[in-house]
């Protein structure tokens, strides 16, 4: 018969050989990363939960809508875009951003051990929010914005190009470029321009006061975030059972109740976005404020005292004197 704490032993070991299995089954499969950044004044995106980075390519297409005012032919949309639910990041409603700029980086060679700066900005805090595509979903998302594709060579000044437009024209337009990397050389010279770019638009968003939304998409075979994001959570876990000993809610401490979309191929929540709060309140107390109004314009006409005008009565005693 197994001792009480031979058998919390034997289940934290169960649960850490689970946890390391979806880990290596993670870092199997090709993945896409968004790694979004805010760049200058700031304030016009909120962190929600990092648990929730896994989404679709039409998830990310609805933030970034959500998040910008103009289409990619720079015209304002007629109709406002709804960011879908369960994302770990979201706009703000009353703060936007000044424009916004995609970079799409794909290709072979998408190597992060020798694009460092890229390799920063996808570690766990080296963006604000990172979302995580299953499959290579980069071109598909880059097509889907009207993206302008470059080689290399031309990488560095069609990058500084896109950014000064983002920061400079009005609308909170969405500047998008790809670049396809084909070798460790191109690799290491797109980093090194990508790195100058952001310190420049940093600098030059800062100094105007705007705000400036960066967009890196890579595809890559490691879904990094999301793998760190699970080793965390098994240090979380190993943590708890040290400290108390009790391993049967573990499961449940990091489950978030929903359902998986087949349609949308999305996991929807009862849980609301911080977009959805505001949303609702705006809505709900403009139409309580009207409404008042209305009753208050209302009791004040009924309650309207009457007095004879004397223009008109003194006209018609003279006709009835005639």
């Amino acid at each position: 018969v197994l001792s009480t704490d031979q058998l919390n032993t034997m289940v934290r070991s169960i649960i850490s050989l689970g946890i390391t299995a979806a880990l290596a089954a993670i870092s199997a499969v090709d993945a896409t990363t968004v790694a979004v950044m805010e760049l200058g004044k700031g304030g016009c995106l909120h962190k929600v939960d990092a648990s929730m980075s896994e989404t679709s390519s039409y998830g990310v297409m609805s933030f970034m809508k959500s998040t910008h005012d103009a289409g990619k032919n720079g015209k304002r949309r007629e109709n406002s875009t709804t960011q879908i639910p369960g994302m770990g990041v979201v706009p703000d409603l009353f703060n936007r951003a000044d424009g916004g700029v995609v970079v799409g980086i794909s290709g072979e060679s998408v190597d992060l051990e020798s694009m460092p700066t890229v390799a920063s900005i996808v570690e766990e805090n080296g963006a604000v929010a990172h979302l995580n595509v299953p499959g290579r979903n980069g071109r598909k998302l880059m097509m889907h914005l009207g993206a302008e594709r470059v080689d290399s060579s031309t990488f560095s000044a069609a990058v500084d190009s896109k950014a000064q437009a983002a920061l400079s024209e009005e609308g909170n337009k969405i500047e998008s470029l790809s670049v396809n990397v084909d070798d460790q050389d191109a690799a290491a010279s797109v980093d090194a321009s990508l790195g100058r770019m952001l310190k420049t638009l940093a600098a030059d968003a800062e100094k105007a006061g705007s705000t400036v939304i960066v967009h890196l998409v890579i595809d890559n075979d490691d879904n990094i975030p999301s793998r760190r994001l699970a080793e965390r959570q098994l240090e979380d876990n190993n943590n708890n059972n040290n400290n108390n000993g009790d391993n049967n809610n573990n499961a449940q401490d990091f489950e978030i109740p929903g359902y998986y979309d087949e349609n949308t191929k999305t996991f929807v929540t009862p849980f609301k976005t911080i977009y959805q709060i505001q949303y609702y309140n705006v809505v709900l107390w403009t139409a309580v404020g009207l409404s008042l109004l209305l009753i208050v314009a209302n009791a004040m006409t009924m309650n309207m005292p009457l007095m004879p005008d004397t223009l008109l009565f003194g006209e018609s005693a003279k006709m009835v004197a005639e």
